[in-house]
């Protein structure tokens, strides 16, 4: 007898080791018209089969009881269904609806990045996080509700989030961020994305603290199409036209696909400001055989922008809006911005996709970028200060309380004070006192100059760059159990960092030394020029001038990944090497630093490694739970690791890896009627730095201020519910709940910036427990959407943001700022806390409705309205100035930016598919 029960115990071990289960259906449209060559397949397998004519299907051979089954067709929306099989090894799932992809692309609402948000000198923050929307439940409901307060997932920043065009990155190399405005307006063909949320692995690259993002833009991944549209809105931009033709894949394996737009305001929501940009696409891609296609795709997006400036609160009340922007002026009757953004840098791709075997491929791309990408600004020499907002003449500066209120009642409201004054910059050129005559110019005997030496100019601060990307990206299928992915890239680039002189104002000529130097320093010739190789250089418009280096930089990269499914768990562990190497080259000899100015510095190189793991275990087919952790290095940026790279080659002090460790746990619901995801997340990084460069009153000079050893952490919980309440209506609520703060006190070096003084080498920052600025640390939102099977669709969203701190003056936490100020004081007590914006909230409605004429013919209209109640006080961030004077606090008050008052963004759209 019991031998009898061994046998039947092996007999059922092996029926269940070989058991294979069989999932059925039915794939229709929106309109419940079946769907021929759709594609049926388990996910991590190469089980697949496609449906019949009459849209049916029978997909055998499925071994794991807990599988995902994945549905694909172009210009469909692809659906994932979770199945468990249980007992049973055949299941019917009835009928399946597919929905069109574009009419669900449609229901995107659109992010309409502000000037902040795409500052050409800074390092786009928060773009990453308003552009990564992904079928994730958080993360969809987030991208878009929480952009109006600068949200940043887990209150990390866009560097910890690899954004990849055709496989190859595009963070830049010197910031690390991705810069979303150099494919601006072409919406139409970089809908092709795929996301990966948090330390979860991806198959594309190995990711960050945030995830990845890949955007398959290639011609043979776009759907055929011709599409126009047409938006208006009252945000950055008033009016924008986009066109796209795609061929789909012709007969002889040939897909071609062009875009184009043109966005345009002559003036944006806030006064001053400006828009003015194009953007263009073409990319053609050749499919030889089932195993080799190649493609060629080219874009860009060249745009102009006036810009806007955070201001203090008393400049808001003496304007009377919280728009009030002190960067424009009347010159002529005409408004002139001094600030305006000014950004091209097209990229190329070559890829090639070789599918090796039917579980085997390597995909090897090759990219390109180059362009320009600065921002203009005043600069003056021997002549008052042109700013409107310089502190000195404002009511709170005045002598005494009789003064202070006459230039408040001059300046109430008055355009000719609180607004640069161009033409008395004209006047001050062409004055007298401007006339000028130089002998020996550039060192040449007898060359002579005359005429007006101008005072003030408008210069371009250029960031300009030229990177090429090789990138390999390998994935193996051995079985239904294991996948391995594995990448290699290799990255360059090299940047010129510059001033450029633009517009001289009526003056005939400028003078290429240092106005600081020439305050400080008169007497010393030397110390006054930019550049010593030609001192007392004439310059003029279009001239560079100042500074100029190039900022060099090497990274190469290997990673490999395998991921594990088992029929309760699956399981994945992934590890990455790099080396990055980087140099500044100098290409003036610095007056001041004539031994450390010019030609190549010494070369930095950085070994880094990281390694993650994961696991998730599979309750059910629809219940999950995981966790995922990560340890590892990064090397610090270009742009911290020098004192002053401006004049210099001279190193951050302590300059060395950022360590981090990183952990996430949770669970994930996913059924018919309700989806949802828990999770809670902890990460330290240790040993960062961070260099500034600021006027230092109590110094009396202008001087670079570098940090090391800076500690952070942050740790929080996710909360996402998406519910079908009856067929067509569904609710969510969203929750994030974070603390980001700093871990320790960090130290700081002050040198002098037109002098190699070093005026503090080890001063303590008391920055410990201070909260990471930038970002809401808790953001909620809840929202109804109601989808008509008429197509039409209406959404609605409440959305509240709290603990959002400003941008805090390392200098002030420190015992030397506060030393003049009585200890215990309401004085010292503010010059030392952090300030806490108040708790905000916006309320937005996004809907639109589709119609399908003649079955290939589609219109789609769209509408959201932002910030419905108008909320104008609505700080979004802002930051402390970094002057600082002790005796004085409130000589030098914040600076805070404010969100848009109801806004809109309506489109039109046309598509022949």
């Amino acid at each position: 007898m019991k031998q009898f029960f061994l046998v039947l115990l092996l007999a059922s071990l092996a029926f269940a080791a070989q058991a294979q289960f069989t999932a059925k259906g039915l794939v229709l449209d929106a309109v419940g018209l079946p769907i021929a060559g759709v594609s049926v397949s388990v996910d991590g397998t190469n089980v697949s089969v496609l449906t019949a004519d009459d849209g049916t299907f029978v997909l055998s051979g499925i071994k794991d009881p807990n599988a995902t089954l994945v549905l694909f067709k172009e210009g469909y929306v692809s659906y994932r269904m979770e199945v468990y099989f249980g007992d049973e090894t055949e299941k019917d799932f009835g009928k399946v609806i597919m929905g069109d992809a574009e009419r669900d692309d449609e229901d995107i609402p659109t992010v309409t990045l502000s000037d902040s948000d795409l500052d050409a000198e800074g390092q786009y923050d928060n773009v990453s996080g308003l552009l990564t929307a992904s079928r994730d439940v958080f993360t969809n409901a987030t991208a878009f509700n929480f952009s109006v307060a600068r949200f940043r997932p887990r209150g990390l920043d866009g560097s910890h989030n690899p954004v990849l065009l055709n496989g190859v990155q595009m963070n830049d190399l010197e910031t690390g961020f991705a810069y979303w405005g150099a494919w601006g307006g072409l919406n139409d063909v970089f809908r092709n994305r795929s996301s990966a949320v948090g330390l979860s692995p991806t198959d594309f690259a190995f990711g960050g603290l945030n995830g990845a993002m890949h955007i398959d833009i290639g011609a043979g991944s776009q759907w055929k199409q011709l599409r126009a549209s047409y938006a208006s809105s009252n945000r950055s931009y008033d009016h924008r036209l986009m066109a796209t033709y795609s061929t789909g894949t012709m007969e002889d394996g040939t897909s071609i696909s062009l875009s184009a737009s043109r966005r345009w305001a002559q003036e944006g929501y806030v006064e001053g400001t400006f828009y003015d940009a194009y953007s263009y696409f073409f990319s053609i891609e050749r499919k030889f055989n089932d195993s080799h296609s190649f493609s060629a795709t080219l874009f860009g997006a060249p745009n102009k922008r006036g810009k806007q400036s955070a201001s203090i609160t008393e400049l808001y009340e003496l304007a009377g809006t919280n728009y009030y922007n002190p960067y424009w002026g009347y010159q002529e009757g005409e408004k002139r911005n001094s600030r305006v953004g000014n950004s091209h840098q097209p990229v190329g791709i070559l890829q090639h996709k070789w599918k090796i075997a039917d579980d085997m491929s390597l995909n090897t791309s090759f990219g390109f970028q180059f362009g320009r990408n600065g921002g203009t600004a005043l600069d003056w020499t021997n002549a008052r200060d042109p700013r409107p907002d310089y502190y000195r003449y404002l009511p709170s500066w005045a002598e005494n309380e009789e003064i202070a209120q006459e230039l408040y009642d001059a300046m109430k409201g008055n355009d000719d004070l609180l607004q640069l004054d161009w033409n008395y910059m004209y006047q001050a050129n062409y004055d007298e006192s401007s006339y000028f005559e130089q002998e020996d110019a550039n060192g040449i005997a007898g060359n002579t100059v005359t005429g007006h030496r101008a005072k003030y100019i408008v210069e371009e601060r250029r960031y300009d760059k030229k990177k090429a990307d090789l990138a390999l990206n390998f994935n193996k299928i051995f079985s239904d159990k294991f996948i391995m992915n594995a990448g290699f890239n290799f990255q360059m680039q090299t940047g010129h960092n510059h001033k450029r002189l633009v517009d001289l104002l009526g003056g005939d000529f400028f003078i290429d030394v240092d106005r600081f130097t020439e305050r400080d320093f008169p007497d010393n010739e030397a110390a006054l020029q930019n550049d010593l190789n030609t001192p007392n250089r004439v310059i003029r418009e279009g001239d560079v001038f100042g500074f100029s280096y190039n900022p060099n930089i090497r990274k190469t990269q290997l990673w490999t990944q395998g991921q594990f499914s088992f029929s309760k768990i699956d399981a994945f562990i992934a590890a990455e090497v790099s080396n990055t190497r980087f140099w500044r080259t100098g290409n003036y000899v610095n007056g001041r630093f004539p031994d450390s100015s010019f030609g190549d510095s010494e070369k930095q190189s950085f070994f880094n490694y990281n390694v993650k793991g994961g696991l998730t275990y599979k309750i059910n087919g629809r219940n999950f739970l995981f966790a995922n952790g990560l340890y590892g290095t990064r090397a610090p940026s270009f742009r911290n690791a020098y004192v002053s790279p401006r004049t210099r080659d001279e190193l951050a002090p302590g300059l060395t890896d950022e360590k981090i460790m990183s952990g996430e746990a949770g669970y994930m619901l996913k059924s018919p009627a309700v989806k949802a995801r828990a999770s809670a997340y902890f990460t330290r990084m240790l040993d960062g730095v961070r260099t500034l460069s600021f006027y230092h009153d109590v110094e009396q000079a202008f001087v670079n201020y570098t940090l090391n050893d800076i500690d952070k952490q942050h740790f929080g919980v996710e909360l996402a519910v998406e519910t079908k309440i009856f067929a067509g209506l569904s609710a969510n609520a969203v929750a994030s709940i974070g603390q980001y703060t700093y871990t320790n006190r960090p130290t700081a070096k002050i040198t002098q910036d037109n002098s190699s003084e070093v005026l503090v080498s080890d001063r303590t920052i008391y920055q410990k427990n201070f909260y990471i600025p930038g970002t809401p640390q808790r953001a909620y939102s809840v929202g109804l959407r109601y989808n008509s099977s008429k197509f039409w669709f209406a959404t609605v969203s409440f959305n509240v943001f709290d603990e959002r701190y400003l941008d805090f003056n390392p200098d002030r936490r420190t015992s030397a700022a506060v030393d003049p100020i009585e200890y215990g004081t309401a004085d010292w007590n503010e010059a030392i806390d952090q300030e806490r914006l108040d708790l905000e909230y916006t309320l937005d409605f996004f809907g639109g409705k589709s119609f399908k004429i003649k079955n290939d013919y589609f219109i789609y209209l769209n509408v959201g309205v932002s910030n419905i109640l108008n909320n104008r006080d609505f700080a979004t961030g802002g930051y402390e100035q970094l002057r600082f004077e002790g005796t004085d606090i409130d000589r030098f008050p914040n600076r805070y930016y404010f969100a848009y008052g109801v806004n809109y963004f309506a489109s039109i759209t046309f598509r022949k598919r």
